[in-house]
């Protein structure tokens, strides 16, 4: 309540001057300042879409896309993607591979990692790779179908792929915002899109009950067989 003391005074001193000032002059004395909020209102948001527009052209600059799968290719990757969902609902897999949540699954291979809904214990900033073993082994199919792609393309050289995280999205079912922490991803971080069309928003916040997002500063279609490099 201390706090709130010297703008109650400041209020009450400044009614007092006014209160000696003539009726005509006080009168160009509050247009005077009401000019004054609004052209600072209006720099204000001049301000703000400058900074929007900065933070989209740095967002543009990271981004690469390509069609690279085919019609058939797709088909044969899908299929493969079903194979997992399967084998996760008869147990198959080790306990760190499968992540679930509503209208979202993660299936970890190769490297698992804390995220999300662990940061309320660790604080943000502080993920972290499970111990190596805790996940399953990246399918021979991602490196067969998968990864040679990104590599015969120039997408990524030779060798770069050590983990691979299939989200299996549910309609209705989305990610929350979020920075992949670069103390455990290396860039670039490559995404390919299965099964239907979605689409990659950035620069958004982001809320719960009801599931609620500002607007972006960019939404970025992600077309069925699409691969997406955020560098």
């Amino acid at each position: 309540m201390a706090g709130v003391e010297p703008e109650k005074r400041t209020y009450v001193d400044l009614r007092e001057k006014l209160n000696k000032i003539s009726a005509p002059n006080r009168k160009q004395l509050w247009e005077s300042r009401k000019r004054k909020r609004e052209e600072n209102s209006g720099s204000y948001r001049h301000h703000s879409t400058y900074d929007r527009e900065v933070e989209l052209q740095k967002v543009h600059q990271g981004i690469r896309q390509r069609i690279l799968f085919d019609k058939e290719e797709c088909e044969k990757i899908e299929e493969k993607i079903d194979e997992v969902v399967q084998n996760a609902n008869e147990g198959a897999y080790k306990g760190r591979t499968v992540d679930r949540a509503p209208l979202r699954v993660k299936y970890f291979f190769g490297e698992g990692y804390t995220y999300g809904k662990q940061l309320a214990e660790r604080g943000p900033g502080q993920e972290r790779l499970f111990p190596r073993g805790e996940v399953d082994e990246i399918p021979e199919w991602i490196f067969e179908l998968v990864v040679s792609r990104l590599e015969k393309a120039g997408i990524v050289p030779k060798g770069f792929v050590n983990s691979a995280v299939i989200n299996d999205y549910q309609p209705g079912g989305c990610i929350v915002s979020h920075i992949d922490p670069p103390h455990i991803f290396d860039r670039p971080i490559v995404s390919c899109s299965f099964f239907s069309e979605s689409s990659l928003s950035f620069g958004c916040k982001f809320s719960f009950k009801p599931i609620r997002t500002s607007t972006p500063v960019l939404t970025l279609p992600l077309p069925r067989g699409c691969v997406t490099t955020l560098r």
